[in-house]
């Protein structure tokens, strides 16, 4: 193994395990002199630098492909997901907990940086060892950071988050030995030649289930789904901003990598008539029930915070669409979609977090006369909650269209539907979710607050700059999405050469 491009290929990741232990360093520091308290702000501004860091860290490594490892891919795909995670996670960071519950925040922070170095390692991952020490290391720091309020709706948000995590971990596991025992490797590319020499056999496809198990936990698929409302409600608002972001990014980057590079061969069929099992047919099935009970539970919701959680369910759906066409377009327009809802969900926490800091709770009620308390905050989140229910002209619309477009194309052969029965199905809940989409805005811009509420507490600095930041990229997005979806489409046909 070539060290040395192992360590070029990991500076970006070591430079926020530094910042970590730098941050752990300040917090013992600063606990043991009375009269000085590791503060927010300096938690903040340490993780922020630690970020900018890795970013920058990111031009330091070699983009020829000489620093790819066996466990390592440094390939386009990884670059532009990494340098994703690394803008979300900062957005993530900037946003203040509304819930003052929280102590010992270097220690929270510290956690937030090393989930973040776990993702990063996810995404260019070419071995599935390696692959799950790096989702674990992303996902037990997760589990801590939601938590961290330890207030009893915390609790119950850590502990089913943990035992869910735990349970698909170990299906992730099982999967990999069935796989390694099979092929002898635990690479994606000598599982794929030894898929391509050979008939795939019943252990092939256990392990390949049981991988899927895993990582549809990490996209909340229905039926993996039982930890997302909790996990959503009970959790400080940057750790949901990671869950529902970042991980989310991540989690859809590594299933394409493993479908598309590690199992092409036995992907089945999921087109109306020409149904045959394999990959395609097992995610066409979990897209539905995804799509289907997302919506329909997020109708029922009184939290807007659960209701974000149903809609990362349906919106898991709508990506699996993609994935089961098994088609590199359609694949590219599921990656670009995964950021564009991580960018629309993120901005709704940021403005449910400071309506939640100003009245309370996060109830749909709450959100009474937004208009008037605070335009700003108003507009935005009518950029948010119109994006993810697709409407024109934001980035959500062209996501959706893409998505469902790509997904028919590439699916339908010689006159076959493919998959317009999957598509038909996305389309009608997609309709369906402008339902409880609008009933937040109507009451953000119809329905009256009473007089002693009509006033918001102003947003700091960094807030401000999570609620525009993602507003405004997701207009531009909309207006232009070529500027993101033409490099993915791009990264991602490189790295299935």
């Amino acid at each position: 193994m070539n060290y040395s491009a192992l360590f070029l290929q990991l500076l970006p990741e070591a430079v926020l395990v530094l910042a970590a232990l730098v941050m752990l360093g300040a917090a013992v520091a600063t606990g043991k002199k009375p009269g000085r308290v590791f503060s927010s702000g300096v938690g903040v501004s340490i993780a922020t630098f630690g970020i900018l860091l890795a970013a920058a860290a990111m031009f330091f490594v070699p983009q020829d492909g000489a620093t790819s490892t066996s466990l390592l891919e440094n390939d386009p795909l990884a670059r532009i997901f990494k340098a994703v995670v690394l803008g979300l996670g900062l957005l993530a960071v900037w946003l203040p907990p509304v819930r003052r519950e929280i102590g010992n925040l270097g220690e929270y922070y510290a956690l937030v940086l090393f989930a973040l170095t776990g993702l990063l390692l996810a995404v260019g991952s070419n071995h599935l060892l390696f692959l799950f020490v790096a989702l674990e290391l992303a996902s037990l720091s997760l589990y801590l950071l939601a938590g961290f309020p330890r207030t009893p709706r915390a609790a119950e948000a850590s502990l089913k988050y943990f035992l869910f995590g735990g349970v698909s971990a170990a299906f992730m596991l099982f999967g990999i030995s069935l796989l390694y025992g099979v092929s002898h490797s635990a690479t994606l590319s000598g599982i794929a030649q030894v898929l391509e020499a050979s008939q795939p056999s019943v252990l092939a496809m256990t392990g390949l289930a049981m991988l899927l198990v895993g990582l549809g936990f990490k996209l909340a698929a229905v039926p993996f789904h039982y930890w997302a409302p909790d996990v959503y409600q009970g959790a400080p608002a940057t750790t949901v901003a990671i869950v529902s972001a970042a991980s989310k990014a991540v989690g859809l980057v590594v299933l394409v990598r493993i479908l598309q590079i590690g199992f092409p061969n036995v992907a089945g069929s999921a087109a109306w008539g020409e149904m045959t099992a394999g990959w395609s047919l097992w995610l066409a099935v979990l897209a539905a029930v995804s799509m289907i009970f997302g919506n329909l539970l997020a109708l029922a919701q009184t939290s807007v915070r659960r209701l974000l959680a149903y809609s990362a369910v349906a919106n898991t759906g709508y990506l699996l669409v993609a994935l089961s066409a098994n088609g590199p377009k359609a694949a590219a327009s599921a990656l670009f979609y995964v950021v564009v809802y991580g960018l629309a969900t993120l901005g709704a926490l940021a403005v449910t977090a400071a309506v939640e800091r100003d009245r309370g709770d996060d109830r749909v009620s709450s959100f009474a006369g937004l208009i008037h308390r605070s335009p700003f905050q108003a507009v935005c989140l009518l950029v948010f909650l119109t994006s993810l229910a697709g409407i024109p002209p934001l980035a959500g619309f062209f996501g959706k269209f893409a998505l469902f477009s790509n997904a028919m194309g590439e699916s339908a052969a010689g006159g076959n539907p493919g998959l317009v029965w999957l598509v038909g199905l996305g389309v009608i809940l997609s309709a369906v979710s402008l339902y409880y989409y609008l009933s937040v805005l109507k009451q953000a811009f119809v329905t009256s607050a009473p007089d002693e509420l009509s006033e918001a507490h102003g947003l700091g600095p960094s807030h401000v700059l999570c609620v525009l930041l993602p507003a405004a990229l997701l207009v531009i997005l909309g207006l232009f999405p070529s500027l993101l979806l033409a490099p993915i489409t791009r990264a991602l046909m490189e790295s299935l050469r």
